[in-house]
C-alpha cells in the first residue's frame, strides 16, 4: 500500500530531475505511466520506489510507494497531464557493445522522433544505435516515453562524425537522393552502420561523401520527405524482412 506522506524537501528534490544537469548529477530519472512502468518491468529493469496519486494501488512487491497529490505529481512530471503513477529509475547507460547492425543519429534534436526511432530500433531487431555528440539527451523524460523503454533495452552510445569515419563498419547513408531504393538494398554480410540526419539539418556533408552507399525511400506521392522517425521505422522494418 502507498504511504501516506512524502516531505515537500522530497518532491523539491525529485522536480529539479526535470533538469538535464540535475539528472545527469544524481544518475537519476522520473517516469511515468503504468504501461511504460511494465514495460520496463518486462526488460528487468526495476524502480528505486512509486508515486502514485489518486485511487491507484501498483502491485510491485516490497517497492516503496508514495501518495501523491495532483500538484505534487505535477511538480515530479515532465509531461503537461502527468499519469496516476510514477516511478523512479536510474539513468539509461550508454555501452561499447559490438554491433553488426546499427543507426547513426546525425544531430537528432527533437525527444519524440528520438525516442519514437529506439522503440522502432528495438521492435525490428536493430543492435545499436549511435548518436552524434550534438544529438538529444537519452535519458531525457519525453525520449524514454516515446521509447517505451527501449533506451534501457537496446545498446547505444555516443559518437563522434570522426569516431565513426575511423570504424570498420560498413556506412550506409539514407538519403532523399539515394543510389538505390530501400527495397532493393541487399543487406552486407560484414557490420553496417546506417546514417540518418536530423529533419532540420540533414546528414552531414562528410558523412554522406564517406559512406559506401546510399539509399532512398520511394514514395507514390507528392510529398516532398517523410517524418525522420517514420523513416526510420521503414529502414528497420525493411532490414528484418530482409535478414528472415
Amino acid at each position: 500500500m502507498p504511504k501516506p506522506w512524502i516531505s515537500q524537501q522530497r518532491i523539491s528534490d525529485l522536480a529539479k530531475l526535470k533538469q538535464k544537469k540535475h539528472r545527469l548529477a544524481q544518475g537519476r530519472v522520473v517516469v511515468e505511466g503504468s504501461r511504460l512502468i511494465r514495460q520496463l518491468a518486462i526488460f528487468g529493469i526495476r524502480p528505486y520506489e512509486l508515486y502514485v496519486f489518486g485511487d491507484q494501488q501498483q502491485e510491485y512487491g516490497q517497492l516503496v510507494q508514495y501518495k501523491l497529490t495532483q500538484s505534487q505529481m505535477s511538480r515530479i512530471c515532465s509531461s503537461e497531464h502527468p499519469a496516476s503513477v510514477a516511478a523512479l529509475y536510474d539513468l539509461p547507460q550508454e555501452s561499447a557493445a559490438p554491433f553488426r547492425r546499427a543507426l547513426y543519429l546525425d544531430r537528432i534534436s527533437d525527444p519524440g522522433n528520438l525516442g519514437t526511432i529506439f522503440r522502432s530500433a528495438e521492435a525490428f531487431g536493430m543492435d545499436a544505435i549511435l548518436l552524434s555528440e550534438n544529438s538529444c539527451e537519452v535519458s531525457n523524460p519525453k525520449v524514454i516515453r516515446a521509447s517505451m523503454g527501449a533506451v534501457y533495452k537496446l545498446t547505444f552510445r555516443y559518437l563522434s562524425p570522426e569516431e565513426l569515419l575511423m570504424g570498420k563498419a560498413r556506412l550506409v547513408a539514407l538519403d532523399m537522393g539515394g543510389r538505390v531504393s530501400l527495397r532493393d538494398y541487399v543487406p552486407s554480410a560484414e557490420a553496417e552502420i546506417f546514417i540518418l540526419g536530423s529533419e532540420a539539418h540533414g546528414i552531414d556533408e562528410a558523412l554522406l561523401r564517406a559512406a559506401q552507399q546510399s539509399i532512398r525511400i520511394d514514395m507514390a506521392g507528392k510529398m516532398e520527405s517523410l517524418n525522420l522517425a517514420v523513416s526510420a521505422a521503414l529502414l528497420c522494418y525493411q532490414l528484418s524482412m530482409q535478414e528472415r
